[in-house]
C-alpha cells in the first residue's frame, strides 16, 4: 500500500470514525431511551388495566348485592325454591354479563341466564369455580376462571336469609367472557399496545391479529427471560402477567413495537449519515488531490526500490529536483549501479561455487577467512559406473554433452533438497547436507535427494539411448557424521568444503554399490536418522584403512512405495543374513539362493558358499574389503 493511500485511509478511517461513533451513540442511546419508556409505559398499562378491572369487579359486585338485598328477592328466597330464573336474568341484564348462575347450597344450579343464547354457560363445570369455597366462607369475591371453554371474569355473591349470617345457603356467579370485545372495552385508553389473554397455551382474547397472537404466545418462555420478541423482523418489548402466581396457565402479554417506535430516530440517523456523506466525499476528494503531489516523489522512490528488491538493478529514477527528495534519488541511483556490478559478479560466482554457499559467504563474511568447525552433516558421492570405458568410445561433444545432461539433472536435484554442491569431479560429484538449512534432517534430505537422482536418470537415460549412448547407470554412498567444514587451501585459492572421516567413508559406500550390485548405499548412523523409508541391512563390512566394522544398508525407496513382494524379499534377506552372521553358511545359502534375482543375494551367496567350504576358525560376522 503506497503512503497516498495510507494517507488518504488515514483521514478517511478518523472522519468515518467520527461519523460512526455520532450514529452508534444515536442509534444506542435513542434505542435505550424507548426500551425504558416502552417498558414504564407497559408498566402503567398493567396498572390502569388491573385498577379498572377492579373497578369492574366492585361494579358488579354492587349491582349483584343490591338485587340480591332486596326484601322482595329475599322473601322469594325464603319461600320458594323453584323459579330463580327472572332474578338472575335482572341481575344478567343490570351487569350485562355474559354468563349468570345461581346455585343452592347442595350445591345445585337453580337458574341459568345468557343472553341471546349465544353460548353454553359453563355452569355443568363447577369444580372448576370452587363453589364450595364460595358457600363455606360467605364472602364476595372475583376471579379469573380458565375452563376448556375458554377464560371468565368471575365473581361470587353468597346469598344468605340474613344479611348478618357468616354463612350462604345459594350462591350468584356472574360471568365475562374474556375476548376480543371485552379486551378492547378494557383497554380503551391503551389501544397503542399488542394485548393477548391466554388459558392453557390457547389464545382467548387479542386486540391484534390472529397470526400475531399466536406467534406472541409462542415466544412466552423468551418473553418471561428477556421481555423481548421478534415478529415479523422487527423486535417487541414485552411483559407478560399470570392473574394466579401459582397458576402458569392463565394470564396475559403486553407489548409494543420497538422498531416502529425508534423510525423517527433512524430518520434523523439517515440524515446525519447522508449529511456526513457527503461532507467525507467533499474532503476526500479534495484531500486526494493535495496527498497526490505531496507523495508522487515518493511513489518514485518507492517504485525504485521495489524494481531492485525484483532483481531489476538498471533501473534508474527521474527526478532532478534539488529537495530531499531529489538528493535521495540522486542516492538511490548510485546504490543501483553498484547494486548491478555486484550482482554481475554473484552471477558469475555462482555458476563456480553453490548458490548456498555464496549467499552463506555473503552474509557471514567471518567465513570467508581460512578455517573451518565441526559439525554433523550428511555427505553424498556418487558415480557414473563405467565412465572411462564408454567415455573412450563416444565423440568428446557427444560426451559433454551427456555430461552435461547428467550433472545438470543431478545438480537440480541436489538443490531441490536444500543440498550443496561441493564439487564435481570428472562425472563423480561430492555433495552435502548442512544442518541450518534443513531442520536438523540433514540425512532424510539427503536421502530423497539421492532416490531423485536415481528417478532423473530413468528420465534421461531412454534418450540418450536414442541417440546411440551407452546405458548409463550410476553409484551413489551417503554418510551421516561429525566433520569439519569451512574454507580450506590457501590465500591464492581455497574451496568452501568439508573433510573427515565420513567424507572418505562415503566415497567408499559409492564405490562398495560395485561389488554388491545396488545403486544408494547409505551408513548406520544414515539408516538410523530415517523414517518413511524402505532401508534393507545388506551386510557388516570393514573397509580398508580401518580396523573396525560397521553395518551397511542400501536405500531402496519410500515407505509408500514398496509392495508386499519387496517387504516379503527384505525380509528373508534379513533371516538370510541373521543365519550368515552365526556362521550358519549352509541355511543362509539356501535363503540367500532362492534370492537369486537379487545382486546382493547373489554376492552373499557366493560368500557363503566359499565360507561354507573354509570357515574361519574367529568368524566375528564382518567382511573385509580388500581394495577401495
Amino acid at each position: 500500500m503506497n503512503l497516498n493511500k495510507k494517507i488518504f485511509i488515514t483521514f478517511f478511517i478518523s472522519v468515518t470514525g467520527l461519523l460512526c461513533t455520532t450514529l452508534y451513540l444515536i442509534d444506542t442511546q435513542a434505542e435505550q431511551h424507548e426500551i425504558n419508556r416502552i417498558i414504564a409505559d407497559l408498566d402503567n398499562t398493567q396498572a390502569q388495566f388491573q385498577q379498572d378491572l377492579e373497578a369492574e369487579q366492585k361494579q358488579i359486585q354492587t349491582l349483584t348485592h343490591v338485587i340480591t338485598a332486596d326484601q322482595k328477592f329475599r322473601s322469594f328466597l325464603a319461600k320458594i325454591k323453584d323459579n330463580f330464573y327472572p332474578f338472575v336474568e335482572e341481575i344478567g341484564k343490570d351487569t350485562e354479563a355474559d354468563f349468570v348462575f345461581m346455585l343452592d347450597d347442595e350445591p345445585i344450579v337453580r337458574a341459568v341466564y345468557a343472553p341471546n343464547n349465544q353460548a353454553k354457560p359453563p355452569a355443568n363445570n363447577l369444580a372448576s369455580f370452587d363453589i364450595q369455597s364460595s358457600l363455606d366462607s360467605g364472602l364476595t369475591s372475583s376471579r379469573m376462571v380458565g375452563l376448556n371453554e375458554g377464560l371468565y371474569s368471575s365473581h361470587f355473591i353468597p346469598l344468605k336469609e340474613n344479611l348478618s349470617d357468616d354463612y350462604a345457603v345459594g350462591l350468584i356467579v356472574v360471568c365475562n367472557q374474556i375476548n376480543d370485545s371485552w379486551i378492547a372495552k378494557l383497554l380503551a385508553k391503551n389501544n397503542k399496545f399488542q394485548a393477548v389473554f391466554f388459558n392453557n397455551n390457547q389464545v382467548v382474547a387479542k386486540n391484534t391479529g390472529p397470526e400475531m397472537a399466536d406467534d406472541i404466545l409462542r415466544h412466552r418462555s423468551t418473553i418471561r427471560e428477556s421481555g423481548r420478541y421478534s415478529w415479523n423482523s422487527e423486535r417487541y418489548i414485552a411483559k407478560q402477567v399470570l392473574f394466579d402466581p401459582q397458576n402458569q396457565q392463565t394470564g396475559y402479554i403486553l407489548s409494543a413495537n420497538l422498531d416502529q417506535a425508534l423510525r423517527t430516530f433512524k430518520q434523523l440517523q439517515q440524515q446525519v449519515l447522508l449529511t456526513g456523506g457527503g461532507i467525507l466525499s467533499v474532503g476526500a476528494l479534495l484531500f486526494m488531490l493535495i496527498s497526490q503531489r505531496i507523495t508522487r516523489p515518493l511513489r518514485l522512490i518507492a517504485k525504485g526500490t521495489l524494481e531492485i528488491k525484483q532483481g531489476n538493478y538498471r533501473h534508474r529514477i527521474d527526478y532532478r529536483n534539488s529537495d530531499e527528495v531529489g538528493q535521495l534519488a540522486a542516492a538511490f541511483n548510485v546504490m543501483a549501479g553498484d547494486l548491478q556490478e555486484k550482482e554481475l559478479i554473484r552471477s558469475t560466482f555462482n555458476k563456480y561455487v553453490d548458490p548456498a554457499i555464496v549467499s552463506e559467504l555473503l552474509s557471514q563474511p567471518d567465513k570467508l577467512r581460512l578455517g573451518g568447525e565441526r559439525k554433523e552433516q550428511t555427505v553424498l558421492f556418487s558415480d557414473i559406473a563405467g565412465f572411462t570405458e564408454f567415455s573412450e568410445k563416444l565423440p568428446a561433444e557427444a560426451l559433454i554433452k551427456i555430461l552435461n545432461d547428467y550433472l545438470s539433472a543431478m545438480t537440480l536435484e541436489i538443490s531441490r533438497q536444500h543440498g550443496i554442491l561441493d564439487k564435481f569431479i570428472g562425472d563423480a560429484i561430492m555433495a552435502f547436507w548442512s544442518p541450518e538449512l534443513c531442520h536438523g534432517k540433514h540425512a532424510v534430505h539427503a536421502c530423497r535427494s539421492a532416490l531423485a537422482m536415481q528417478n532423473a536418470l530413468q528420465r534421461l537415460r531412454p534418450h540418450w539411448l536414442a541417440n546411440g549412448a551407452p546405458e548409463i547407470h550410476v553409484r551413489i554412498g551417503i554418510a551421516t557424521g561429525e566433520m569439519i567444514v569451512g574454507n580450506i587451501g590457501s590465500e591464492q585459492a581455497r574451496s568452501y568444503t568439508c573433510i573427515g572421516d565420513k567424507v572418505n567413508y562415503s566415497s567408499r559406500l559409492e564405490g562398495l554399490n560395485k561389488y554388491y550390485g545396488t545403486r544408494i548405499l547409505i551408513d548406520r548412523k544414515t539408516a538410523a536418522e530415517l523414517t518413511g523409508f524402505v532401508v534393507r541391512e545388506i551386510d557388516t563390512v570393514r573397509v580398508k584403512g580401518r580396523e573396525a566394522g560397521e553395518s551397511i544398508y542400501e536405500l531402496i525407496g519410500e515407505t509408500d512405495e514398496a509392495d508386499d513382494a519387496l517387504l516379503e524379499k527384505i525380509n528373508r534377506y534379513r533371516q538370510a543374513l541373521a543365519f550368515y552372521k552365526n556362521a550358519d553358511f549352509s541355511l543362509a545359502a539356501q535363503i540367500f539362493s532362492s534370492l537369486s534375482a537379487d545382486a546382493p543375494s547373489r554376492t552373499m551367496l557366493q560368500r557363503c558358499n566359499y565360507l561354507h567350504q573354509n570357515t574361519p576358525e574367529n568368524w566375528d560376522g564382518i567382511h573385509s574389503m580388500l581394495d577401495k
